[in-house]
């Protein structure tokens, strides 16, 4: 008996499929849906024809393949539903029960479903269905003619059918409506691009689903209507109840300073964050790693899959540490998480990716910027943090000294020329523009920037943002950028030869340009311009000043002491010494002390001993001379003794001063100077 009910629901069941053919409802108000309803009332009552018993006349089958009527006196039936009584025609035929009195329409497609199945079955004897009780069967042929009848009325009304309890819903969706409103009103929003919301419905007409669609006009959402049938619209609600769609209460991610202090408190040690994210759910994950990441001064964060693991490291201070490693099962949550921010395609995971995602602590918006790659065990993600609380820093504080400082506090008030910043990724390049940006920001001054991406977001500054799929690049940017009678340009980059004629073009014709390039030192940024296919005759009166820079992290406060100087330490220093004093006289009274400060590590500093960065400079002057060395494409080594004859300290000579002054050590000026002398 229950194969043949089997049989029966393959007979009844709407086909396997989400929408049917029935033309699309474009967006609509809920005003829009009246005329629709009056032109195709609720009742549907011959919307769908009793089953009449199908008739098997196929020579394989022993007997004829007719469904019997289920016999209420058989001992494993339940007692039988209840038919609908003739005294009531205006039911809609949505709310009819399948009953064991009701009999079964003959069709050809019938009989011919009954033979594929059981020919399937005959082919396939191994692959046999567990079996189902009866009233799972008769709620089967139940929810079967429900979606038929809703698919008719979708036609009459005009509309596009969804069968919602198998359509995947975006968690994030969920929060459009209270589960209270979802289950009141019967309605579900399903899809939603920008402020286009599919939205299925159970009875357009009821007040109730009208108020809640309302409430989403009101909120600036565009809908489209689909209609699904009651049982559909509850089944999907029971998304709200389960553990992966469960609906969080609203993270407050305004924190105070109680909370930061508890943040603080929780994750002291960093790899006690580790325990704390397997109790967690995916976006609080995501937000405590970001928060720990800030409370530590991590300028980037790093997730790396392995093989078995996936491990955690933050870059502090330019140089990257292990915090933890997590499971693979932890690590995809917190993945889609990511990439759901991000707004990046949660179903490609082998191809590059870029995003953002931002969130807030103690009213400061803190940016991310992401980026993805698909590696061997799985996508690892590097995201920068981008500090908009982060006040602009002054030059000297950066580590700007002497006739470093006097200098580019003079290049502050030039009216025309190039001035490029150079140095590896992490050498706090981007700082010292927008430092400099900071003080070109005059009333009477217009400044535009190109940047790839905008990091930091500065008042009264236009910055616009390449976007290189659109053909929107540094080039064409600049191009359009001089169009705006700007007097200050920043380009974020120069990367090719059109970018570097255009650049050049600009400093030549009246306007400052700020932009950086990756060279190891400030000499070398005078033949990478030439390499590019810039003529010496654009270079040399194009450059006015070339910065290189590196960053060495400062000794943390809390944890020094002072030590006594080794004798290699006192040998070293003293030849950097001698050579300084022959660049820079005025520098004659210095000297090593008999101590210098060093830090074992502690709380503060995250155990590393070093809190902070700060920076060790390179500075060139183009002047007449080095002019005409460019114009009579001179040796780089000559170019350099004539930047040495005018002062020009190197990044590890100036790294030995902040040694001296006790606030860096020798070993990170080697870590950072080591390829560039």
């Amino acid at each position: 008996m229950l194969k043949y009910l089997d049989i029966f629901v393959s007979l009844v069941m709407p086909e396997e499929t989400n929408n049917q053919n029935v033309p699309a409802a474009s967006a609509v108000s809920v005003s829009g849906i009246q005329p629709q309803l009056q032109a195709a009332p609720m009742a549907t009552t011959a919307a769908v024809q009793p089953v009449a018993q199908p008739s098997v006349s196929s020579p394989p089958v022993s007997q004829p393949a007719t469904v019997q009527p289920v016999q209420t006196q058989h001992p494993a039936m339940p007692a039988p539903l209840p038919a609908p009584t003739p005294a009531q025609p205006e039911t809609s035929a949505v709310s009819q029960p399948v009953t064991p009195e009701q009999p079964a329409a003959s069709t050809e497609p019938a009989a011919a479903a009954t033979q594929s199945s059981m020919s399937t079955s005959k082919s396939a004897p191994n692959q046999q269905k567990a079996p189902q009780s009866v009233d799972q069967t008769l709620e089967k042929i139940n929810r079967g003619f429900k979606e038929r009848a809703t698919i008719e009325r979708a036609k009459q009304l005009n509309i596009q059918y969804i069968n919602i309890s198998v359509t995947p819903i975006n968690p994030d969706l969920l929060k459009l409506l209270p589960p209270e409103t979802v289950k009141a009103a019967l309605v579900m929003p399903f899809f939603k691009i920008g402020k286009k919301v599919r939205v299925a419905v159970a009875d357009p007409q009821n007040p109730v689903t009208r108020t809640a669609l309302q409430e989403l006009i009101n909120n600036g959402f565009e809908l489209n209507i689909n209609l699904a049938s009651e049982d559909g619209i509850l089944e999907a609600a029971r998304l709200y109840e389960s553990e992966q769609y469960k609906v969080k209460k609203a993270m407050d991610t305004s924190l105070s300073e109680d909370k930061i202090k508890a943040y603080e408190k929780e994750i002291q040690q960093l790899s006690e964050l580790k325990t704390k994210l397997s109790s967690l759910s995916s976006e609080e994950a995501v937000y405590l790693i970001s928060v720990g990441a800030l409370k530590t001064g991590a300028s980037d964060m790093h997730f790396e899959p392995e093989e078995k693991t996936v491990r955690v490291r933050f870059r502090i201070d330019g140089v990257l540490h292990t915090i933890f490693e997590i499971e693979k099962g932890t690590y995809n949550n917190i993945v889609n998480q990511i990439k759901y921010q991000c707004k990046m395609k949660l179903n490609i995971n082998n191809e590059p990716q870029d995003g953002r995602y931002s969130f807030t602590v103690n009213d400061r918006k803190v940016d991310v910027r992401v980026s993805d790659l698909p590696t061997e065990y799985g996508e690892t993600f590097v995201c920068r943090l981008l500090d908009s609380g982060r006040k602009i820093v002054e030059f000297e504080e950066m580590g700007f000294w002497g006739e470093n400082l006097q200098h580019i506090e003079h290049l502050t008030k030039i009216s025309h020329g190039m001035i490029l910043i150079t140095g590896p990724t992490g050498s706090g390049k981007t700082t010292t523009l927008y430092t400099l940006l900071d003080k070109f920001n005059k009333p009477e001054s217009k400044v535009i920037t190109l940047e790839d991406p905008i990091e930091y977001h500065l008042a009264g500054i236009s910055q616009s943002q390449i976007n290189e799929k659109r053909g929107y690049d540094f080039a064409g940017g600049l191009r359009a950028i001089l169009r705006q009678d700007p007097d200050v340009v920043m380009l974020g980059e120069i990367r090719d030869l059109e970018t570097a004629e255009t650049a050049a073009q600009a400093a030549l014709t009246g306007h400052v340009l700020l932009s950086t390039l990756h060279t190891n030192s400030a000499i070398e940024s005078i033949p990478r311009l030439i390499n590019i296919g810039l003529p010496p005759f654009m270079v040399a009166p194009a450059l006015n000043t070339i910065i290189a820079q590196r960053l060495v992290r400062r000794i943390c406060p809390a944890c020094q002491k002072l030590e006594a100087v080794t004798k290699a330490e006192l040998d070293e220093l003293n030849n950097m010494i001698e050579s300084i004093k022959k660049i820079r006289p005025t520098l004659s009274d210095l000297s090593v002390p008999a101590e210098l400060p060093k830090a074992p590590g502690c709380e503060v500093c995250s155990h590393t001993g070093y809190k902070g960065r700060i920076c060790v400079v390179e500075l060139v002057n183009i002047d007449f001379e080095m002019k005409d060395l460019i114009l009579n494409k001179a040796s780089s080594t000559k170019m350099i003794e004539a930047a040495r004859r005018k002062g020009m300290l190197t990044m590890r000579e100036d790294g030995v001063l902040k040694v001296l002054k006790g606030i860096t050590t020798l070993e990170e000026v080697h870590r950072v100077t080591a390829i560039a002398e």
